[in-house]
Order: structure tokens, then sequence, then C-alpha cells
């Protein structure tokens, strides 16, 4: 049976340890992890509304050259990297990326892409996947990013010209890290990319002026 002075004892060994421990709080962090996929993520623009970057992808970006090195990335590729200072918001942590393309001026006009990714500071450019893509008729109305658009309508399909350039996360080309979800519907197609070991990116349009193809083309991005 413990007595009166056991008690008391107790209660001076806590009160001790207390007063021992309190000044070390001010020194103790609570570490918040950022979630590795966010579902929730915002929209943010990828490729700026513009006419094509050349008649094709070779008159962009000629890996048969000297424009395969790190030296030659593209001025209008961006960094990946979370937090861009470059993007309102800033872009959450993971690597996988879902991408929605946008154009002008009418529906069933045609635009051809290359997605290229460089690694963080130094390597090749690496083709990750290309294809075609037709515009639907739903509306831009307002671009994501609150930009006014004219005539702007979102694609409805996407195809892609090989799945197997990019491997998925686990280095396997059976099971493609690049997707696409169409909805061939008039509404919105998908591009679904993993993007491990890449920090920039750069979307390369071509064949988006003329007759029956797309005015401009620009492209939207969020993680997922």
């Amino acid at each position: 049976m413990r007595t009166k002075l056991d008690v008391m004892v107790v209660i001076m060994i806590a009160f001790v340890m207390g007063m021992l421990l309190a000044p070390m709080s001010r020194y103790v962090k609570i570490a918040h992890a950022e979630p590795v996929d966010q579902y929730q993520g915002s929209w943010m623009r990828i490729e700026d509304s513009a006419a094509e970057d050349g008649a094709n992808f070779a008159a962009t970006l000629n890996l048969d050259g000297d424009e395969g090195a790190w030296a030659s990335k593209t001025s209008e590729a961006i960094q990946l990297r979370p937090q861009n200072p470059t993007r309102a918001g800033g872009y959450s942590y993971g690597s996988n990326w879902m991408f929605a393309f946008y154009g002008t001026d009418a529906a069933n006009e045609t635009f051809s892409f290359t997605l290229v990714g460089w690694a963080q500071t130094n390597g090749m450019a690496q083709i990750i996947c290309e294809g075609d893509g037709i515009l639907g008729t739903q509306d831009v109305v307002t671009e994501p990013n609150g930009d006014s658009i004219t005539n702007g309508l979102w694609a409805d399909t996407i195809s892609l010209d090989e799945q197997t350039k990019w491997p998925n996360y686990d280095g396997s080309l059976g099971t493609p890290g690049v997707s696409v979800h169409n909805s061939t519907d008039n509404e919105v197609a998908l591009l679904y990319v993993n993007l491990a070991g890449i920090e920039w990116i750069d979307f390369v349009t071509y064949d988006v002026a003329g007759t029956a193809e797309a005015t401009s083309l620009g492209v939207y991005g969020r993680r997922y």
C-alpha cells in the first residue's frame, strides 16, 4: 500500500521532470509531411496558348544535330520543382501528372505535339511521348489561371504514336508511364504521365497552323 510519502515522491519527480523538459519544447519542431499524391491539386499553365513552335519537331529541337544536350534546353521549358517561383502556388510533390490540351478556333481541328524532358542540372533531352490531338466542342470559357480566351476549345481526343517511349516508375515498358483517357465525346481528353526523374519539361507543338489545324495550342497540367 502506498503511503503519503510515496505519493509525494511521485508528485515531486513528475514536477521536476516537467520543469526540465519544458524549456526543451521550444526546440522541438513538428514536421508536416506533404502527401505524395494530391488529387485536389490545382491546374497550372504548362504551355501558353500560342502558334506552333515549328513546322515539325526537328525544326524546334534537332536531336540529330547538336540540340539534344542540356545546353540546348528550350527556353519554354518549365521546372516542375515544388514551389516553382515562376508559377503562382508552385507545384506539389510527386511525379504523377495529368495534362489537358486546348486550342482555337473550331471543333475537329487538329494538332501534333512532343513532350520532352530533362533532368535537374545536366544530361540529354529525353522524348517522353508524342502524338496528335483533336479539338472537341467543350468551351474553355476562362482558362484555369483566370485568363480570358476567345474561341478556346478543349481537346477531346489524344492519340499517342508510341506508348513505349517512356517507362513506368518501376522501369517496365510493358506498363508504360504514359497513358491517355479520351472522352471522345466532345469533352476533355487527359494525358497521364509519370515523370519520375524529370525536372524540366516542354510541350513542343507543330502542325498547328493550316487547313483543318488548330490556330493555337496551350497545355494545362496538375499533379494527381
